[in-house]
């Protein structure tokens, strides 16, 4: 019986680490950078998108936005205190129990309520600069999830050289994928301009645009019940020892 004990452990042990190789496996994944053209060409749906820019003149420069950018859906804030080259903070957390999103930027926050999405797959990091001498980068960046927390040493960047022209295809598109629940998402923006050239109406901005994943469901994976029905070997031998004594 002692032999027994230890082959089923043995087993169970190699159970948990395979279990514990699939759940990092689960991890979510940088999934590689798009241009304008090539993200639209994704067809993606984006249910809901946090933005930053620079300055659309008499409106304002933060918010939280649906598919349709409906201003009756949309909250937002002003922001006025860009520096040409310093990095701003910012946070982006998905809360399911609450149904909420909260954007952070610069201490200012936003939250949007009643965001019925059950959990959101993927994130799209876009960067795009419009102006003649301007470019922003977003960097810093660390994720958090229902199966790990982690630095992502890949950033999203756009520049526009001077006496180009750059259009609304010149942006960069970071894709991080894989995310599982509830996220927190945070990093810096740092946007720069020529002083003589400072841009507006959206022409130096990012987004994280968010997509909808597959509804969640709870079923255990079959190393998860192997694991237990093993512990159940376990359990029932020892009550028969304790039985045959």
């Amino acid at each position: 019986m002692k032999g027994i004990y230890k082959t089923v452990g043995a087993i169970a042990a190699a159970t948990l680490g395979v279990l514990a190789t699939t759940s990092h496996a689960e991890a979510f994944t940088i999934g590689g950078y798009y241009d304008g053209a090539e993200f639209d060409a994704l067809g993606l749906e984006i249910p809901w998108a946090a933005e930053t820019r620079i300055g659309r003149v008499g409106d304002h420069e933060l918010n939280i936005h649906d598919i349709d950018n409906d201003a009756d859906n949309r909250v937002q804030a002003n922001y006025d205190s860009w520096v040409s080259g310093e990095a701003v903070d910012f946070s982006l957390v998905f809360d399911s129990l609450a149904n909420t999103l909260t954007y952070t930027v610069a201490g200012i926050v936003l939250e949007k309520t009643e965001v019925f999405e059950d959990n959101f797959s993927d994130l799209y990091i876009r960067t795009s600069a419009r102006q003649d001498g301007s470019s922003i980068v977003v960097d810093n960046l660390f994720l958090s999830d229902d199966t790990m927390a982690a630095s992502i040493a890949a950033t999203s960047s756009a520049s526009c050289a001077a006496g180009v022209g750059c259009s609304y295809f010149d942006a960069e598109y970071l894709h991080i994928g894989d995310i599982v629940g509830d996220f927190t998402l945070t990093g810096k923006s740092t946007m720069s301009w020529l002083a003589a050239n400072k841009p507006k109406n959206s022409q130096l901005a990012y987004q994280i645009k968010l997509v909808e994943g597959e509804p969640g469901v709870d079923v255990p994976e079959p190393t998860a019940l192997l694991a237990l029905g093993l512990v159940g070997l376990l359990a029932a031998g020892q009550r028969r020892q304790a039985g045959d004594r």
